[in-house]
């Protein structure tokens, strides 16, 4: 069994007002010939196939054309950016065409079986769990550790059950969740902060030979076979570096492989920092793309139309900012505090709050800030829906 696991393709998204749409479509195809040219026998996506839960119609025209060119079977589950109901509206015809797309969380959850030389492999589909989402189906828990434990304890029964009459059954989840350590999880689960409301213990996990995993843009295994296969393009200059998918074999039970697919962007991503004078020299210009997405950060005390002599050379600058005496003053770069920072996971609305909450302050949110503004927004998105 062999397939492509890919996540947070976060179509229709912007990032500092650049369409990021013509870049998804060139990553995108990679992603199909890459399918292709490996023989894959599915593609596993885990979840946050759009940036918000009513995409932009270029955006659904985007996914349709992929799924429509997809050479193998697609498996599919709704993340947090989602709306469940519309990625799974019309799950049951699509099935029948090899597009499994599972929207809203249901128990027991939806699985689809497939066949190789060795045995069955099932695939376990995990749509975006919130604690107010699991209630509705009886689950009494307060935590997203609580409710994903609780929705998956019959998959990991069924699992378990199916590998005592068949040895070389083989059991895979699809996911799109904040998956932990357990010693992670225990440390924060008193300290919001760190957002311990949200994670989960990956001991939740237990049972499955592989956890196709979405949600972080970093691709990391969290331990074992459970794996984020990241984000398929940086979407933020903190996150950027390589970006794309994994490509995972399964041959008999314990037998994985797996292994990191790169996807290369139409433009790089890239932080300049140096006086003006310099960073516009012909010689650095030339040194990179200057069609490359970059952020400018500035270190000079006086300067004058900057963004016109920036983009004059770089057309696509995506930010300006400063590390100078006057922002030094103010806190703004203390500490390392700047565009490749490493500062929590922010998207969209999160990090452009963030951008102005650290223009009109001179330092950027705290943690405790970010997951304030955090939570407030996804209670904003429910209230959309």
């Amino acid at each position: 069994m062999k397939f492509l696991h890919i996540s947070d393709l976060h179509l229709g998204t912007q990032v500092y007002g650049y369409s990021m749409l013509e870049e998804q479509k060139h990553v995108l195809d990679q992603v199909l010939a890459c399918a292709a040219e490996r023989k894959a026998d599915a593609i596993v996506l885990a979840g946050d196939l759009y940036d918000r839960s009513v995409p932009a119609a270029d955006a659904v025209d985007l996914l349709d054309t992929f799924l429509t060119q997809a050479p193998c079977p697609v498996l599919a589950v709704s993340g947090n950016h989602d709306s469940a109901e519309r990625v799974g509206y019309g799950s049951d015809i699509f099935a029948k065409a090899g597009i499994h797309m599972q929207g809203k969380l249901r128990k027991p959850l939806y699985t689809q079986d497939f066949r190789d030389e060795w045995g069955t492999v099932r695939f376990y589909f995990l749509p975006f769990v919130r604690p107010e989402t699991a209630r509705m189906l009886g689950c009494g828990e307060k935590t997203s550790d609580g409710a994903v434990a609780w929705i998956l304890q019959e998959a990991r029964e069924d699992a378990a059950a199916r590998k005592a009459e068949d040895p070389t059954f083989r059991a895979v989840l699809i996911a799109h969740q904040y998956f932990v350590t357990d010693q992670t999880a225990e440390a924060a689960a008193n300290d919001i902060a760190v957002g311990g409301t949200d994670l989960v213990r990956i001991s939740a996990l237990d049972g499955f030979d592989y956890s196709a995993l979405g949600h972080i843009h970093g691709r990391h295994a969290v331990s074992g076979n459970n794996w984020y296969s990241g984000s398929v393009l940086p979407y933020s200059f903190k996150n950027a570096g390589p970006h794309g998918g994994l490509f995972v074999e399964m041959k008999g039970p314990g037998e994985i492989m797996v292994e990191p697919v790169d996807f290369t962007p139409m433009h790089a991503w890239r932080i300049l920092k140096g006086p003006i004078e310099e960073l516009t020299a012909p010689e650095n210009v030339a040194a990179g793309d200057p069609e490359d997405y970059i952020y400018a950060v500035l270190t000079d005390d006086n300067v004058t139309d900057a963004h016109d002599r920036l983009v004059s050379v770089f057309p696509n600058l995506m930010g300006i900012d400063f590390d100078n005496a006057r922002t030094r003053a103010a806190g703004a770069f203390a500490d390392g505090k700047g565009p490749g920072a490493e500062l929590p996971k922010m998207e969209s609305l999160d990090r452009l709050f963030a951008e102005f909450y650290e223009m009109q302050n001179g330092s950027a949110l705290t943690e405790s800030q970010t997951e304030t503004v955090r939570q407030i927004l996804e209670d904003a998105k429910e209230v959309q829906r």
